[in-house]
């Protein structure tokens, strides 16, 4: 081989390695300058108290773009859900879907002989639901409603439904006891109540050094006095939950574990 072709072969190669280690620089830069941009996205959930993390969610889900965006998703359910209907919900029964977006799952339950009655806290979810169901042709009752301020009587359902990791999306724990609550209400003795959640997981979003200093923060009058470990803020509110503090929730509504699937992200509830 000629010494040419060695120096041709040699440049090249050092360009090559040149901007491997330029972008290598440079996604080490961004992957440090995201790092800051979520910290400071972070400090939403100890500067804003619920009422303002409240405002927030309800604009976010209620936008346009987000509207879109479950309008897409046609009437299916996830393998996790398909096991759990089939195997704890009554065919015929009278089922509340709550949290239920543009329809996703109850078009499809309706669809399969279950009495249903869905609400959400968005009226263009309901609306863009509403119009789902009226061209499918199937008789789903709708309405906009809090999930901690629930319009149903006592002893209205046979079967409780909470998907997309919802219940995660409620701050703070007094509102979540108080939605726990008026569901074990609204549920028939012996009703069911699949819901998902989102887990604390390994190192989860929230976990480490902002954690550690919002707690501090929390003492002042000046933040948000309601900041749980496990609150996180990205796009949304979440609230990411330790298996004891979940179950101790239950609890507190009476509710019995019947099933809890802490990797699938659901658990399923009862009423006695």
């Amino acid at each position: 081989m000629s010494g040419d072709k060695v120096s041709q072969m040699s440049l090249r190669y050092i360009a090559g390695y040149s901007l491997l280690l330029f972008s290598s620089l440079v996604r080490r830069v961004l992957n440090q300058f995201y790092l800051l941009v979520s910290l400071t996205e972070q400090f939403a959930v100890i500067v804003w108290t619920p009422r303002e993390i409240e405002r927030y969610s309800r604009t976010y889900w209620n936008s346009r773009e987000q509207v879109r965006n479950y309008a897409m998703l046609d009437d299916w359910l996830c393998a996790t859900e398909q096991a759990l209907v089939e195997r704890y919900f009554l065919k015929d029964g009278e089922l509340l879907n709550a949290a239920c977006g543009a329809g996703r799952e109850a078009l499809l339950l309706s669809r399969r002989g279950m009495k249903v009655t869905a609400c959400d806290w968005s009226p263009r979810m309901i609306a863009e639901a509403q119009r789902r169901a009226r061209e499918a042709n199937v008789p789903v009752r709708f309405a906009v409603a809090d999930l901690y301020d629930l319009p149903y009587p006592e002893k209205a359902f046979d079967c409780l439904f909470l998907t997309n990791n919802a219940y995660s999306y409620v701050c703070p724990r007094r509102r979540r006891i108080r939605f726990l609550k008026q569901a074990y209400s609204i549920l028939r003795p012996g009703g069911v109540f699949i819901m998902s959640f989102a887990p604390a997981v390994g190192s989860f979003p929230g976990k480490g050094i902002s954690q550690w200093l919002f707690m501090r923060l929390k003492r002042s009058a000046l933040f948000n006095r309601d900041y749980e470990p496990g609150d996180h803020f990205r796009y949304s509110f979440t609230h990411f939950f330790q298996p004891e503090e979940l179950r101790q929730e239950f609890d507190e509504a009476k509710f019995l574990v019947k099933e809890w699937l802490w990797d699938q992200q659901y658990a399923v509830l009862a009423k006695e």
